[in-house]
C-alpha cells in the first residue's frame, strides 16, 4: 500500500498473540497460504547487462570514489569518509548479496538481491552514482510474499571510525528533528569529506529516526509493506570537502531530477518521499527561465508571454490564464491531448484549439517566436514564488485515469461505502482519501483522517462532482483512480483499535455497554462492562473464541455471545463486526469497576484535607491500588486545588506515568508493539 500511515498494522509476526499471556490457537504465519509475488513494477530492477564482483569502484561527476562492498554498502569512500557505510538492515540482519551484483547498461548502477528475510520479505538494494554531481543513490526494494502485511524495523548503519565531530541537520540544529529531511556529518579526521544525508522528503509521512553517537551514524524506519506488495526506500550521499558546500546542493536539491530515469510505477513505489503517484505530470523546470521542449527534443529557454490558454476538456471549453498555468505536457500519442499543470496543484486534459502557439521569447538572442502546440513536446514556467517547484495542497480533489486532477467541492459529493459489516455514508469532511486502485485488491480502500481504514466498494457507480472549475461533471466509478479529501491525517491520542482479518484498521469507541462471554466456569455468559477491559483477542480458527484481557491485566476466555462487536468509527459510520472479521480489540481508557472508581475518587478528594496526616495516608493507599488506577488519576491533574494536582503528579511518577497523556498505544507488550510503530 502506498500511503504509509503514521500507524501502522501489526506485523506478521506478532499475529501469533495479541495479548501477553494469551494462548488462542494460531497457526504461525509461516503456515498460512502465501501469494505469490507480484511482477514488478515496470522498471523495478535494473537491467542487467553484466555481473560484477565486489569491491566495485565506481566515482561520481565530482570525482569521489564509491567502493562498494557485496551487502551495497561503501567501504571508505574517498579519504576515508566512512568506516563501512550504508549496511541496510531488517530486523538487525544484514541485506545480503551472493557475491556479486549486476550493472545496468550505462554502467553508473549497480543491484545486488534477492535477499529472504525469515520467508516474509524479499530484498533487493540498487546503488547509483550520478555521473553528473557529486551524489549516490541507494533504492532498497522490499516484496511481501505472504498474505498478510508485515511490518520491519529498517536500519541503516554507518561507521565513520574517526568518531562525528559535527551533525548539522536541515533546520540548523545537531539533533534530526520532526521538521528535518537530511543531515550533514563530519568526523575528527579532517582530511576527510563532509557527508550529506537525504533520508526523507521535506513532507514526507514516513520519517526516520536518527542517531549518532561516536562513530556510528543510525537511520531507522518502520515499515509496514502490504499483503503481496512492494515498498521501496529511497536515501542520497554526498562526499564534499566542506558543510558550505553541502548546505549549497541543499538549496538545489530538486528530486524530481534525481529520479527521472525511474518509470512513474517505480516513483510510485517510494515510501519516504513524495516521488510520484496518481494524477502525476512530469515537467521540466528551471529556476532561471521559462522552458519549452519541442517535439524533436530540442530545448529553448526564455520567457514565455502567452496571456491565456483554451482547451477542450471532457466537461467543456475552459480558458486557463497563463497566470493560473505552470505548463503543460502532451500525450506522447500522436495526437493525444495535453495536461495543462496549474498552479493549485490541478492538472486539466484537453485538446487545444487547431492552429493555437505559444509565444516565447528566447532569451540567449532576445528573439521571440511563435511556436505551434503540435511542435511542442511540454514547456513551463520558471520556478517561483507564484508557481513553486511542489503545488501546496489547496482542497479537495479528484484523480482521473485521464490525468485530471480536478478540484471538487466535498459537500456536494453524496457516497456511500459497500463492506462486509453493512453499506454506510461517507462524510468528505472525515476522510482522508479513497483510492479506487488498489494492486492485487478489486475492492476500494477509505483512509480516514483519524488513521482508520476501510475496504468496500464505492456507491454510487456514476460519481457526480461540483467542480471548482465552474461546471459539473457525472462519471463512471471505474474513470476515478483516488479521491483526495485532505493533505494529511489527524490522529487522535484517546482512541480505541481495532484490528479486521483483511488488515483494515480502526479508530473510534467500542459502543457495546457490555461483553457477553461464556466461559467454561459460569452456566450463563457473563456480561463483562466494555469500559473495564482493556484488550480483546479473538481467534482466527475459532469463530467467537476470545481472550479477554481486563482493567487489571487478568485474563477471561470464553465464546463472545453474540459473536458480534459494535464499533463507532471516530467521525464515521458505526459498523456492527462479526467476530470473525475480528483480530483484536485494544481500548484506551480501561477503567476499574464503579465501587473503586468512587473509592479512588474519595482518596483523591482526601490528598487536599488539611490534616498531613490524612494526606499522606490517602497517598498511601492510593499507591497501593497500583497503576491500574493511572486512568482514574489523570482526569485530576486539572483539579482546581494545587495539593491535589501535586499529589496526583507524584502518584503517577511513582506508578511509572509521569505527565505522559495516555494514548492508543495501551500497556507494554500488547500487539507485541505494533502500535507504536
Amino acid at each position: 500500500m502506498k500511503r504509509t500511515p503514521s500507524r501502522h498494522l501489526f506485523p506478521a509476526a506478532a499475529v501469533v498473540l495479541l495479548l501477553p499471556g494469551m494462548l488462542l490457537s494460531r497457526k504461525p504465519l509461516s503456515a498460512q497460504p502465501a501469494v505469490a509475488p507480484p511482477e514488478g513494477a515496470p522498471g523495478l530492477h535494473i537491467t542487467q547487462t553484466r555481473r560484477v564482483s565486489f569491491n566495485y569502484n565506481m566515482t561520481d561527476g565530482k570525482g569521489f570514489l564509491w567502493d562498494i562492498q557485496y551487502y551495497a554498502s561503501i567501504g571508505q569512500g574517498t579519504n576515508n569518509a566512512y568506516g563501512s557505510g550504508l549496511y541496510s538492515q531488517i530486523n538487525g540482519s544484514n541485506i545480503q548479496s551472493n557475491g556479486y551484483g549486476y550493472l545496468n547498461d550505462k554502467g553508473d548502477e549497480l543491484e545486488i538481491g534477492p535477499y529472504n528475510w525469515n520467508n516474509q520479505i524479499q530484498a533487493w538494494r540498487r546503488v547509483r552514482v550520478y555521473q553528473d554531481q557529486g551524489l549516490a543513490r541507494w533504492l532498497d526494494i522490499y516484496q511481501n510474499t505472504t498474505g498478510s502485511p508485515v511490518t520491519i524495523q529498517v536500519r541503516i548503519h554507518t561507521n565513520f571510525n574517526y568518531g562525528i565531530q559535527q551533525t548539522i541537520t536541515v533546520s540548523g540544529g545537531s539533533s534530526f528533528g520532526a521538521a528535518d529531511w537530511a543531515f550533514i556529518t563530519k568526523t575528527n579526521y579532517q582530511q576527510a569529506p563532509a557527508i550529506l544525508h537525504v533520508v526523507c522528503g521535506k513532507k514526507s509521512k514516513l520519517r526516520p529516526t536518527v542517531q549518532t553517537q561516536n562513530s556510528y551514524c543510525y537511520v531507522n524506519y518502520s515499515l509496514t509493506i502490504p499483503a503481496g506488495g512492494t515498498s521501496v526506500l529511497c536515501y542520497f550521499e554526498s562526499q564534499a570537502n566542506s558543510v558550505e558546500e553541502h548546505q549549497a546542493t541543499l538549496k538545489k536539491f530538486r528530486l524530481y531530477r534525481l529520479l527521472k530515469d525511474l518509470s512513474p510505477a517505480v516513483r510510485k513505489l517510494i515510501v519516504n518521499f513524495t516521488a510520484g503517484g496518481d494524477g502525476e505530470v512530469e515537467l521540466e523546470r528551471s529556476d532561471t527561465s521559462d522552458r519549452v521542449q519541442l517535439a524533436n527534443g530540442d530545448p529553448l529557454l526564455g520567457t514565455i508571454s502567452s496571456e491565456r490558454f483554451e482547451v477542450e476538456t471532457l466537461f467543456g471549453k475552459l480558458t486557463l490564464p497563463g497566470g493560473k498555468v505552470v505548463g503543460m505536457a502532451s500525450a506522447k500519442e500522436s495526437g493525444g491531448a495535453s495536461l495543462f499543470v496549474l498552479t493549485d496543484g490541478q492538472v486539466v486534459s484537453g485538446r487545444t484549439p487547431a492552429g493555437a502557439t505559444l509565444r516565447l521569447t528566447v532569451s540567449a538572442s532576445g528573439t521571440p517566436l511563435t511556436i505551434p502546440f503540435e511542435k511542442v513536446r511540454q514547456w513551463s514556467y520558471r520556478i517561483s514564488k507564484e508557481r513553486p517547484e511542489e503545488a501546496t495542497f489547496s482542497g479537495p480533489l479528484a484523480v482521473l485515469r485521464t490525468g485530471d486532477r480536478l478540484a471538487f467541492d466535498p459537500a456536494a459529493l453524496k457516497l456511500q461505502l459497500r463492506t462486509r459489516h453493512g453499506t454506510v455514508d461517507l462524510a468528505g469532511s472525515e476522510l482522508l482519501d479513497i483510492r479506487m486502485d488498489n494492486p492485487g485488491n478489486a475492492l476500494h480502500r477509505v483512509a480516514f483522517l483519524n488513521t482508520s481504514q476501510l475496504a468496500g466498494m464505492i456507491l454510487p457507480e456514476k460519481i457526480r462532482l461540483e467542480l471548482k472549475l465552474g461546471s459539473s461533471v457525472e462519471l463512471p466509478r471505474d474513470m476515478i483512480a483516488q479521491l483526495r479529501f485532505a493533505a494529511e491525517e489527524k490522529p487522535a491520542a484517546d482512541l480505541d483499535r481495532v484490528l479486521l482479518a483483511n488488515g483494515d484498521e480502526l479508530f473510534g469507541r467500542a459502543t457495546d455497554k457490555a461483553i457477553r462471554l461464556a466461559t467454561e466456569f459460569t452456566t450463563e455468559p457473563m456480561s463483562i462492562p466494555t469500559s473495564n477491559v482493556r484488550a480483546l483477542e479473538l481467534s482466527p480458527t475459532h469463530i467467537a473464541r476470545a481472550a479477554v484481557q481486563m482493567w487489571d491485566g487478568s485474563v477471561l476466555r470464553g465464546e463472545l455471545s453474540p459473536a458480534e462487536l459494535t464499533f463507532a468509527v471516530a467521525g464515521g459510520p458505526t459498523l456492527r463486526l462479526h467476530a470473525g472479521e475480528v483480530l483484536g480489540l485494544l481500548r484506551t481508557d480501561a477503567v476499574p469497576p464503579e465501587d473503586l472508581v468512587q473509592k479512588v475518587d474519595k482518596l483523591v478528594a482526601q490528598l487536599g484535607a488539611e490534616s498531613h496526616e490524612d494526606r499522606e495516608a490517602a497517598m498511601k493507599e492510593l499507591e497501593a491500588l497500583k497503576g491500574a488506577i493511572v486512568p482514574l488519576l489523570k482526569k485530576h491533574l486539572s483539579s482546581t486545588d494545587p495539593e491535589v494536582r501535586h499529589r496526583v503528579k507524584q502518584l503517577l511518577e511513582k506508578l511509572g506515568e509521569g505527565e505522559k497523556p495516555s494514548g492508543p498505544d495501551g500497556p507494554p507488550g500488547l500487539f507485541d508493539g505494533a502500535i507504536r510503530g
